[in-house]
Formats: C-alpha cells, sequence, structure tokens
C-alpha cells in the first residue's frame, strides 16, 4: 500500500470515527431542539455515504460540518459506553458509602436482647459517627473530638477484649485469694461491637447493692411501670422500671423481682480517666462493665439515634417486620 493510500485510509477511518461518536451524542442527548437533532442526523447520514464511497474531499467538508455542529448542540454530552457509566456510577456510590460509613453514620444489627425493652433482637439502626468526633477509618485513633458520651447515652464501641481479659481474670484471682464463689463472667473475648448505656462518666463511682445502682452513693431513680411474662422466656415473669441518670429517663427490665439480690452486687469503684461505665437496659441478661469492666473512650465509636427497620425472627412472635417500630428514635 503505497503512502497515499495509507493517508486516504486514514481519513477515511477518523470519520468513521466521528460518525460513531456523534450519533452516540446525539442519541443520548436530551435537551436539543427537533430542528438541530434533524441537521445533525442528515449531515451524519450524507458522511457516512462519503465515506462508503470513498470520496475524501466531500468526507472532509462534511466532516467539518458535523464537527461544528457537534460543538454547537452536543457539547457536554458523554461519549462513554454505557457499561462504563454505570460501572463509574456504581462506583460512585459504593465510594459515597464508604465514606458516610466511615465518618458519619453507621448501621448495626442489634442481635440478643441486652437492651430490652429500648432495643429488641432484630432492631436495625443507625449510629452517629460524628456524635463525638472524627475517627482515623478503621482505627482507635481520633483526629478531632467534638464532645464526650453522657448520661444515659446508648452507644456503639468495639468490645475491648484485652482490658476484659485483664478484668476478669483480676476478679477471679481476689476471688479465690478471699475464699470466694466468684461469679463467672459469661463473655466471648473476641473483639466485636457491643451497644449498652453509658450510666457513669470518668472520676464517678458507682456500685450495685440491695438490688440498686448507685452513682456516686446514691441510688439510680426509678419508677416502676408493670409487670407481665418475660418475653421468650415461659413461666418467667418481667419488671420493667423507668430509670433517670443525669437528665435522662429510659425505661429497663428486671427478671427478679424487687428485693432480689443474689450475684447482683459489684464495686464501689471509680471509673478511670478515658473510661465510661455501660450496661444493658435488660439487666439480669447483659454481660457488660458490671461482669467485664470499663469501656475506653477511644473504643465508643458512637450513638445509637434512630431505628430503621426491625425484623421478628420467630422467637418471641410472629416472623415479619415489626412496623411499629419503624423511624423509633433510641432514647
Amino acid at each position: 500500500m503505497s503512502e497515499e493510500e495509507k493517508n486516504s485510509e486514514e481519513r477515511l477511518e477518523q470519520a468513521r470515527e466521528l460518525v460513531e461518536e456523534t450519533q452516540l451524542r446525539l442519541d443520548r442527548a436530551k435537551k436539543i431542539g427537533d430542528d438541530a437533532r434533524y441537521r445533525i442526523q442528515e449531515e451524519l447520514n450524507a458522511l457516512r455515504q462519503a465515506i462508503e464511497g470513498e470520496e475524501l474531499e466531500y468526507v472532509e467538508e462534511v466532516s467539518q460540518t458535523v464537527e461544528s455542529l457537534s460543538e454547537e448542540h452536543l457539547a457536554g454530552v458523554s461519549v462513554k459506553p454505557m457499561w462504563r457509566e454505570y460501572a463509574e456510577t456504581i462506583g460512585l456510590a459504593i465510594l459515597c458509602a464508604l465514606i458516610l460509613r466511615a465518618f458519619f453514620f453507621e448501621a448495626f444489627k442489634i442481635p440478643s436482647g441486652s437492651m430490652e425493652p429500648t432495643l429488641v433482637s432484630g432492631d436495625h439502626l443507625f449510629v452517629n459517627k460524628l456524635r463525638y468526633g472524627i475517627r482515623v477509618p478503621f482505627t482507635t485513633q481520633f483526629v478531632a473530638r467534638f464532645a464526650q458520651p453522657d448520661y444515659g447515652e446508648v452507644v456503639v464501641f468495639r468490645f475491648p477484649a484485652e482490658e476484659a481479659r485483664d478484668y476478669v481474670d483480676e476478679k477471679r484471682a481476689q476471688a479465690m485469694a478471699d475464699g470466694k464463689q466468684h461469679a463467672e463472667c459469661i463473655l466471648n473475648f473476641d473483639e466485636k461491637d457491643f451497644i449498652k448505656r453509658i450510666i457513669a462518666l470518668p472520676g464517678d463511682t458507682v456500685e450495685g447493692r440491695n438490688s440498686q445502682i448507685y452513682l456516686n452513693g446514691e441510688p439510680l431513680e426509678r419508677e416502676p411501670l408493670d409487670r407481665r411474662p418475660a418475653p421468650g422466656q415461659a413461666g418467667r415473669t418481667a419488671y420493667y422500671y423507668e430509670e433517670t441518670v443525669g437528665d435522662r429517663s429510659y425505661r429497663i427490665r428486671e427478671d427478679n423481682p424487687p428485693g432480689y439480690n443474689e450475684g447482683r452486687d459489684f464495686g464501689p469503684m471509680t471509673v478511670e480517666e478515658g473510661h465510661f461505665f455501660a450496661v444493658g437496659d435488660n439487666r439480669d441478661n447483659s454481660a457488660d462493665s458490671r461482669c467485664w469492666g470499663q469501656v475506653p473512650k477511644d473504643y465508643i465509636k458512637g450513638r445509637a439515634i434512630v431505628i430503621w427497620l426491625s425484623i421478628e425472627d420467630g422467637r418471641t412472635g410472629e416472623p415479619g417486620i415489626r412496623w411499629d417500630r419503624f423511624g423509633m428514635r433510641v432514647e
């Protein structure tokens, strides 16, 4: 093939690419008048005929017209393949979701009944991760702090497995040295997320005595509400109270009658600097700070704010979605 023939073929190939690109833009253009659309399509058809007939001079002339019309009417219309546009859109959505999860909000599922009646197994909720500060993703390091957890707030935190193990071992050794029977803390030490309610801040003294929790020497205020069959526990009765700590009131559940104290005493203990004391609202069915110790501030991920979905799995009721819990704030 001569040099002239090569040049001719290259010009024809460029024209073919121009036709393909412009036709794609025209097909995707939404905001274009009918007259402009008709004229561009007419010029494209003419360019196709010129390419087929290998009329190079006419190809050059019509190509210039097509390029001019494209710049005037089709500027900004994407020429990316549809699969690439979909892939980029999905990728951007995933990136936004990861950023939201890392810095702002995270979804959390309630796996057990330790927070009943406030939260029940199968509740799905959002956690405000920006409430207490900005954390380096996937670490316990904060780059900025805005506030610290307050009395009565329900928080999600990474379980402090190492500190908890040391605390439980120390309690066990002390009980053996004193010749007392140690109440074992039933606990899985694998790191995972927990959700509990904060009842004591750094510097506070907390104690369990006579089936009552004391904060700085004063019992937490609580009023009896009612009693009814314990969910999922045939033949058992659950006792419900409204408890108050700080400025926040909430409902708690106990599975033993008032005055029952076996295994409930703990402390007194002073909450360390940079730590919090957190318990479950289902007081007789929660492994919490009474069992394994205090929660380090850096381990707290955020505050629970709202239930966005709740699913009954059939253990305590009819399987299905609990529509009445949708949108409930976590108080």
